[in-house]
């Protein structure tokens, strides 16, 4: 049983351990999310530029122990750990392709395939976040279904970056059907794609790696 203290606030007899008063709201501290390295925003993308891109999944197994502490459904902790584990089979089979030229038609396949783990990754944390957010500190946290299309791994940390004010200053409200944002989501969707098909790309990881 934890102790009962008063809420510094409104005056309320609240549990010593909780991190809300259930009386006027007040949060005791400022929201955090433990043990997660790298989620300055800045720090994380000049370190994805410095290796060529690559940072993004090391980031995520740099932090999977961090991740999985924060999980209240189990079932989150293996979606999570599974889509990880795909994500390096695809980085592997895309290695040996590039490696291999009678394959190479298969690496702009393997490279989408990569675009959608990684969505569904950010995807994965993004709802770990938030039922750890409501639990502990009583706030529905809203995230942008596009950001996650687009950026992926990118608005993760953005958004990883800006959870005490997200907590504190809930925001992300925006029309999905207007039809600047379906102008927008048809455009990048092209973008996307071309890159993933440039051969030019894949020649310069190529010789990145010497295959």
């Amino acid at each position: 049983m934890s102790e009962k203290v008063n809420c510094p606030f409104c005056g309320n007899i609240v549990d010593s351990d909780a991190y809300k008063c259930k009386s006027c709201g007040s949060l005791f501290a400022d929201p955090e999310l433990p043990n997660l390295k790298f989620k300055d925003f800045a720090v994380f993308v000049a370190l994805l530029v410095l290796t060529f891109g690559l940072f993004g999944i090391i980031w995520l197994f740099i932090n999977i122990k961090a991740i999985n502490k924060l999980v209240i459904n189990p079932k989150d902790s293996m979606k999570f750990n599974t889509l990880l584990a795909i994500s390096i089979l695809d980085i592997c089979a895309y290695m040996f392709c590039l490696a291999y030229s009678q394959v190479t038609n298969l690496v702009p396949l393997l490279t989408v395939f990569q675009c959608i783990i990684f969505m569904a990754i950010t995807y994965r944390v993004l709802r770990i976040i938030q039922k750890y957010t409501q639990q502990r500190y009583d706030v529905v946290l809203e995230y942008n279904p596009y950001y996650i299309v687009f950026f992926n791994i990118l608005y993760l940390i953005h958004f990883i970056d800006t959870y005490t004010n997200r907590v504190l200053q809930i925001h992300e409200h925006f029309n999905p059907k207007s039809p600047q944002i379906i102008l927008l989501v048809i455009i990048l969707i092209i973008l996307q794609f071309f890159l993933c098909w440039n051969t030019n790309v894949h020649h310069f990881y190529k010789w990145l790696f010497s295959l």
